[in-house]
């Protein structure tokens, strides 16, 4: 008879939300870090029927039934084992993968449980390297130089590889574990001059999934020039992959829920064991070196509602957060942002200025897209091409929200941050929503375990970045027709640069409003293709790209300085429109002083005289 395969099984448990499945079938609500609800397997008229989404089971205090996602559909429902696990695997979209059972199938679940062995072996090895090992005495030199001391060490499981693989593989010999075992865990490799360690003079990492088994490593070299690789972790096994395992999470799911559903991501395993052991922040997660992906996010959408990124103060950190970002986001948890000072990282933070410094970056930490909005801005300062080009691409970032009441209140935040008119802002963002969902999907190119190890750890060439889509912005219809009578009339071009000092408002307003003041600096000739390219050139990519929405070719007009006149006139009532969309933005955005709010709505009352009096 067929039966599902066991990395299925897992990987359907593992899509299971209790409070979703749960939810589905009752009416729960929330109760502190849990919820609750009256039991539905026996009457009841006070509920004692509670969901743990830490430890994502249920149990009801009244008649003593509880389990997992699972259990439950197969009590509600009355259905067998198998039966309930493919109801949940619809549910969350799982394709299930059978087999039959078969000495092949055994032999697999075997293999499975025998690496998780060998894995638990080797931990077990490697930390008693690190302790007792003379050996081992630059690791224990690093780790005091990172402050990690024995407590930290044994608390982790923290240890050494040596060069010599001998004694552990005498070791696991004695367990019954011959060198076909070690190379299907990955301890062992296989190349041309035969068996070699994997990990040689590395402090180790043990890896463990949700349940708390030993599943693969991380290694990180130790001596200088022995391996570019500065990570080295687990190929990939029948018990070990990759972009499904956070480090810590077996750990913090617990404090994950106490800390009122709220997760922190931290770039790096040094980092998680500075959160948990030396700041008491143990809701901390990191990946393995590799980006987040929609797994990561997916798993942490079970035990948490809200992400604290804690990267690196620097460049580099803020990129990888915003990678962080999309994923989490898009799998639909409030995403907010630590500060960290430049070249701090949690760890160095923590040395540098106590634990205390940390905390309190992560307990003032605001929504990404604020903070980000900041860094933006505060870089492109001076520069009007620059502002406007953040336009779309906090826009951009502001799509991958999937709650519309969420990603509503970000949009508003945004407009009054960037200065521009809310509707404006509100449309970019859904025309980038719009496209996505009528994009054709790239097709997903596979990479071996292999080649992404060797990547691991290697800083790759920064001018060969990866190829982006240049998204246009969204030119406002007023300033688009300003831009388009001055692309194709000479007379217009000095009618409008003889208007230049009452064009501000509307050039600092509206959308495209840098590129109309680009153009009256340049001035290309109408209908003279190198000219314009020559104007195009001088514009950032979202800008160049907005200018097939306009056509330079020439046009004669009977009355340019007529035609002028009431182009502007609009514009400069869509400019006030716009600056009543600015104020109600920050009205709508809350976190104003009594007096603040009386000023805006002065303002914004007078503006509305100025436009009925037009």
């Amino acid at each position: 008879m067929p039966r599902i395969t066991e990395e299925c099984v897992a990987r359907i448990k593992d899509s299971a939300d209790v409070v979703d499945i749960v939810g589905r079938y009752v009416q729960l609500r929330r109760a502190g870090n849990a919820w609750k609800a009256c039991c539905p397997f026996h009457n009841e008229k006070t509920p004692s029927f509670s969901v743990n989404p830490a430890r994502q089971t249920f149990k009801c205090f009244g008649c003593g039934v509880g389990g997992d996602a699972v259990k439950f559909i197969m009590m509600f429902e009355n259905l067998d084992y198998p039966t309930a696990l493919r109801r949940v695997a619809d549910i969350n979209g799982i394709p299930v993968i059978e087999e039959e059972e078969n000495p092949e199938a055994a032999r697999r679940r075997w293999l499975r449980s025998r690496v998780i062995a060998a894995n638990t072996l080797a931990a077990d090895f490697y930390h008693r390297q690190l302790c007792r090992s003379r050996e081992a005495n630059h690791v224990r030199a690093y780790l005091k130089e990172r402050d990690i001391n024995i407590d930290i060490a044994k608390a982790w499981q923290l240890g050494w590889a040596p060069p010599d693989f001998t004694t552990l593989q005498q070791q696991a010999a004695a367990a019954d574990m011959d060198n076909r075992l070690l190379l299907e865990a990955n301890l062992l490799g296989n190349g041309s001059r035969g068996n070699y360690p994997v990990f040689r003079d590395r402090l180790m990492f043990p890896i463990h999934n949700v349940r708390g088994e030993v599943v693969g490593f991380s290694g990180r070299v130790m001596a200088e020039g022995q391996d570019p690789r500065k990570y080295v972790n687990t190929a990939e096994t029948v018990a070990f992959r990759k972009g499904e395992l956070l480090f810590g999470l077996f750990k913090a799911t617990g404090p994950i829920a106490k800390a009122s559903m709220t997760v922190v991501v931290c770039e790096g395993q040094l980092d998680v064991i500075a959160c948990h052991e030396k700041a008491e922040v143990r809701n901390a997660v990191a990946g393995l070196g590799t980006a987040f992906t929609d797994e990561h996010a997916a798993m942490l959408k079970k035990y948490a509602k809200r992400a604290v990124l804690c990267y690196d103060g620097d460049n580099a950190g803020i990129k990888a957060s915003e990678k962080t970002y999309r994923k989490l986001a898009a799998a639909g948890l409030e995403v907010y942002m630590a500060t960290l000072p430049p070249g701090e990282d949690p760890d160095s933070l923590i040395k540098a200025r106590g634990a205390e410094a940390l905390q309190q970056a992560i307990a003032e930490a605001r929504p990404y897209l604020e903070v980000r909005a900041g860094i933006e801005m505060q870089a492109a300062t001076g520069d009007a091409n620059a502002r406007a080009a953040l336009i779309p691409r906090l826009a951009d970032l502001a799509a991958e929200i999937t709650d519309p009441i969420r990603r509503g209140v970000a949009v508003t935040d945004l407009a009054s941050r960037l200065n521009t008119g809310l509707d404006d802002m509100r449309l970019t963002v859904e025309e980038i929503i719009r496209s996505r969902k009528n994009a054709p999907k790239s097709p997903q190119v596979d990479i071996y375990p292999e080649q992404e190890e060797m990547l691991d750890g290697i800083e790759q060439p920064s001018n060969f970045p990866p190829p982006q889509k240049v998204r246009p912005i969204r030119l406002h219809p007023g300033m688009r027709d300003l831009i388009n009578l001055a692309a194709s009339n000479s007379a217009v071009q000095q009618a409008l640069v003889e208007r230049i000092e009452e064009l501000q408002e509307p050039i600092s307003l509206l959308a495209g409003g840098s590129v109309l003041q680009r153009l009256l600096e340049v001035l290309p000739t109408p209908g003279n293709n190198d000219s314009w390219q020559t104007f195009a050139n001088t514009l950032p990519p979202e800008q160049a790209a907005a200018l097939a929405q306009v056509s330079n070719t020439p046009q004669d007009l009977c009355d340019p300085i007529t035609t002028v006149e009431q182009a502007c006139s609009r514009a400069a009532r869509e400019a006030v429109k716009a600056r009543i969309d600015i104020i109600k933005a920050r009205i709508n955005s809350g976190n104003l002083t009594a007096e603040e709010f009386g000023q805006l709505s002065m303002q914004a009352t007078e503006l509305h005289r100025m436009l009925n009096q037009n």
